[in-house]
């Protein structure tokens, strides 16, 4: 399957918003820290990208575990379909 990169922006973005949305509440803020941990550190060691771009990053590197995040964070109620 080729990247679709309109797509996975869109939801780069929905993360992105949906995190700044949700982060005075502690709860919800530390399970997408635990999340980008796990998902996102893999492809950005040093942390040095914004999640926007992290996001997109682990989309083009490692889609299988792209698909991962985006359901672990639907199953958790943080974004929406």
């Amino acid at each position: 399957m080729a990247f679709d990169f309109e797509k996975t922006a869109l939801i780069a973005q929905k993360i992105s918003f949906a995190f700044e949305d949700q982060y005075p509440d502690e709860v919800k803020r530390n399970l997408f820290v635990a999340l980008f941990d796990r998902y996102l550190n893999p492809v950005d060691p040093e942390g040095s990208l914004e999640t926007y771009d992290a996001v997109i990053l682990l989309a083009r590197k490692e889609p299988e575990e792209f698909e991962r995040m985006i359901q672990e964070m639907k199953d958790k109620s943080l974004i929406s379909d």
